[in-house]
């Protein structure tokens, strides 16, 4: 069974970073303990510590305690197929999106050969970037080199829309853990699907620098998970899919009163 990206741990480092703030600092504007929090990031979970912590890093609190025991409800659907590759001692996806004869390939993995060899003679009519991080691009010169179309991030979001075959896919903003990201809005396979890169996995968001960056991704995301609905499934670039509304019940960054209307 496939888990989680993130950890609670790496939630709040995640937090942490994105509001500039460091242990001392998050103790002096809570009534956390420094040590209290240096167990919660060693992966010691207790309850009132993360209930004090979460209002200063914008963290939904029984999200957040209740992460460990989190996974989303599988999903299946025909056409769908999710490659996950090596990335380090981590993993990253790769989706293949199949409908009515077309094919469509979001992101490459890491290792220059992991993707293509998952494609298993499929020759995708396009291959769409999400971002520019080496662990999503790293086959793309192999796939270039076989002839296959490459869309990056930036070409996708300035031409927003493509059609192929039955397929619309649409390029939407989801800058944040990396300027530029391009989601993927896929309409004509049945379901609402929408491919986020790094911008949010089951659980957890993509790492993100600085209190700018941060509130890029917030931004981004109330925008394009509100647009999205709660029946959306979230194809990310690490870790399970999941929807729209599990990620509002489940996940500490989006399940705050802001994402909730």
């Amino acid at each position: 069974m496939s888990s989680l990206e993130d950890e609670f741990p790496d939630v709040i480092s995640k937090a942490m970073l994105g509001h500039g703030i460091d242990t001392a600092i998050l103790a002096a504007k809570t009534e956390a303990t420094p040590a209290a929090i240096t167990s919660l990031l060693d992966g010691e979970m207790d309850a009132p510590t993360v209930s004090l912590i979460s209002p200063a890093l914008g963290l939904g609190p029984a999200a957040l305690i209740s992460l460990p025991s989190y996974l989303p409800e599988p999903l299946a659907i025909e056409g769908i197929r999710r490659i996950e590759v090596p990335f380090g001692q981590w993993m990253v996806n790769a989706w293949l999106i199949e409908k009515d004869g077309t094919t469509l390939l979001f992101d490459t993995g890491h290792r220059p050969n992991d993707v293509f060899e998952n494609l298993h003679g499929t020759s995708p009519e396009a291959v769409f970037i999400t971002h520019d991080h080496p662990d999503h691009i790293g086959g793309v010169d192999t796939l270039r080199k076989k002839g296959l179309t490459i869309i990056n991030e930036t070409e996708a979001l300035n031409r927003e829309k493509f059609t192929y075959g039955s397929l619309t896919i649409t390029a939407t903003d989801l800058s944040g853990h990396k300027t530029p990201t391009a989601g993927y809005f896929i309409e004509g396979m049945g379901e609402k699907i929408l491919i986020s890169g790094d911008a949010i996995f089951a659980g957890s968001i993509g790492r993100c620098q600085n209190p700018a960056a941060l509130q890029t991704a917030f931004d981004n995301l109330h925008r394009v998970l509100t647009q999205a609905g709660d029946d959306c499934i979230i194809l990310p670039g690490h870790g399970p899919a999941t929807t729209v509304a599990q990620e509002r019940a489940s996940n500490p960054f989006i399940a705050t009163a802001k994402y909730l209307h």
